[in-house]
This record gives structure tokens, C-alpha cells and sequence, in this order.
């Protein structure tokens, strides 16, 4: 099923909803009752405003109802609250990966990780994705199926197998103490000395 592009302001605060959500956040009556914020109005100083962003809450709400990647619970103790479907984690999880940024720790300890893959043809769409992602994550391509990093990446690794359904057999991962004419990629990634 396709939904039309729709604002990037508009895909933000949704995916922010999604990542809240995720993170295993609760997101109550001023999201799913937005008639209830006139409670708090009194208290609000500057409530044109805190009615525009509520308003585009509930819209979001609506919107990822719609696509199916939330539903609404109910809550003996605290009325509504709304929470991911399946389709929700996906997608959220879909977005963390491309996103997901290796941490650079303060001094390189002089080892390349060299991500090795071999794909069949049948899961070519799955291949492309992984490239998607390494590119992403800041890896250089040696080869069509060799990949390298300098600092560790055990966790995206993991994250990247996992998102794929991808195996040990599929994905390798490798710790090199050397790479022979490595200037090029000492350069690119700043680490020239």
C-alpha cells in the first residue's frame, strides 16, 4: 500500500510519535483526547501556540492510525494510550537503521572492521537495502560485497542483521589489524597522523 509524500514538518512529528512510542513511551489523553487540553489552558502562557502544536499532534495521531502503525488502548487508570502495532516497529525500526550513525570514540585504535556479505539472488532487494545502509552508516565499499569502517561496529552489525532477517552466514564481520595501501581510506576518514 503507497501513501502519498506528505509534508517533511508533517513526517517529522510522526516519526518523532514513532520513536517515542518505541522507546517505550506512553503517550496519554492530551494526545489521544485533545478536547481535554482546555483543562490546562489556564495554565498555558502562550496557548495560541501549545493549541497549533496539539492540534498537528492529533492530525499525526490520526495519520498514523490511518496507516495502521498505531492503535489505541484501552487503560483502566489512565483512559487511552497509544501504541505501536507491528507495522509500527517496523517502520520505526526501518528509520533507526538508516539513521543509526557508528559512534567515533576519542583515539582509533588502528583495526579496520571489514563487513563481508554474500546475498542470493533471490534476496537482491534485501542486498540493495544493505548497501543502503552501510553507505548510510558511513562505511566505504573495497568491493561489490566488502565493506570497512575504522572504529567498532558490533552493535550495527547486530541492528543490520536483525533488520534484515540476515544471518552470520550472510553478513560476516571482520577485525583487520592491517589493510595494505590504506592512505585513501585514512584520509577520508580524518585519521591520517
Amino acid at each position: 500500500m503507497k501513501f502519498p509524500i506528505q509534508d517533511r514538518r508533517k513526517m517529522a512529528l510522526q516519526t518523532n510519535i514513532l520513536r517515542f512510542l518505541y522507546a517505550g513511551g506512553v503517550l496519554t489523553t492530551a494526545l489521544v483526547a485533545p478536547k481535554l487540553l482546555r483543562l490546562i489552558g489556564p495554565f498555558d502562557r502562550s496557548q495560541p501556540r501549545r493549541k497549533e502544536l496539539y492540534a498537528r499532534l492529533a492530525q499525526a495521531r490520526y495519520r498514523l492510525k490511518q496507516r495502521g502503525l498505531v492503535k489505541e488502548e484501552k487503560h483502566s487508570t489512565n483512559g487511552m494510550h497509544l501504541v505501536l502495532t507491528s507495522l509500527g516497529e517496523k517502520s520505526i525500526e526501518k528509520i533507526l537503521a538508516r539513521e543509526y550513525r557508528i559512534p567515533e570514540p576519542i583515539r582509533w585504535d588502528g583495526k579496520w572492521r571489514v563487513l563481508i556479505f554474500d546475498i542470493q539472488e533471490k534476496r537482491r532487494r534485501v542486498r540493495l537495502v544493505l548497501r543502503h545502509l552501510l553507505m548510510g552508516a558511513g562505511f566505504i565499499r573495497l568491493q561489490d560485497s566488502v565493506w570497512i569502517h575504522p572504529y567498532p561496529c558490533d552493535e550495527f552489525v547486530a541492528l543490520v542483521r536483525a533488520h534484515l532477517s540476515s544471518g552470520v552466514g550472510e553478513l560476516r564481520s571482520l577485525v583487520a589489524e592491517a589493510l595494505e595501501s590504506d592512505r585513501l581510506l585514512r584520509e577520508h576518514f580524518g585519521l591520517l597522523i
